[in-house]
């Protein structure tokens, strides 16, 4: 699958293969991935069972027909740490990181953010998108405000204290964007 826009024509995400995992374990070993993300062998068994699992939908993001990174986009609701939450139904997830180091500081994490968030604002039940970075994660912050979500606290997560960061339909979402695939 591959999801696009015809506002940024140049930037996609295509469904994640076999065949990029060793494209993403070298990222994963790039010490600005490694800062944010978990340990590249942590992080290779995350996404080889996401591969598998119906309510991760993992991405390459590709510029220009380059791999230049990694999304994932999750349904929130049935994930039992987020489930002991007060989610409204149908809140989706999204987690990434900008593999080559020489292409951070450029916007490219706020187009890839904002191409996600345009496709699944045109699912007909998306109540609400979030996203957690680490609160010492200023740039990533940067990114996702720029994209559109706005902070609401601060939370204890799996991987540690984060900032929990949301954007809603009618408040603060992106529209008008073009896309085409399911999450």
């Amino acid at each position: 699958m591959r999801i696009a826009s015809a506002d940024d024509p140049a930037l996609a995400l295509q469904t994640l293969t076999e065949r990029d995992l060793p494209r993403i374990r070298g990222w994963l070993e790039q010490p600005h991935v490694r800062r944010v993300w978990s340990s590249p062998d942590e992080g290779m068994a995350s996404i080889v069972v996401h591969m598998a699992d119906a309510l991760v939908a993992p991405y390459l993001i590709v510029e220009s027909g380059r791999p230049v990174g990694y999304l994932q986009i999750y349904h929130a609701n049935p994930d039992a740490f987020w489930a002991a939450r007060n989610l409204p139904r149908e809140t989706y997830g999204l987690d990434l990181f900008i593999g080559p180091p020489e292409l951070i500081g450029r916007g490219l994490g706020t187009r890839v953010v904002r191409l996600a968030v345009g496709h699944l604002s045109a699912l007909p039940d998306a109540a609400r998108l979030h996203i957690d970075p680490a609160p010492d994660n200023a740039a990533a912050i940067r990114v996702y405000e720029k994209a559109g979500f706005r902070r609401a606290g601060e939370i204890d997560t799996p991987d540690g204290r984060s900032v929990y960061m949301i954007l809603e339909p009618g408040r603060g979402m992106l529209s008008g964007q073009e896309t085409r695939g399911t999450p």
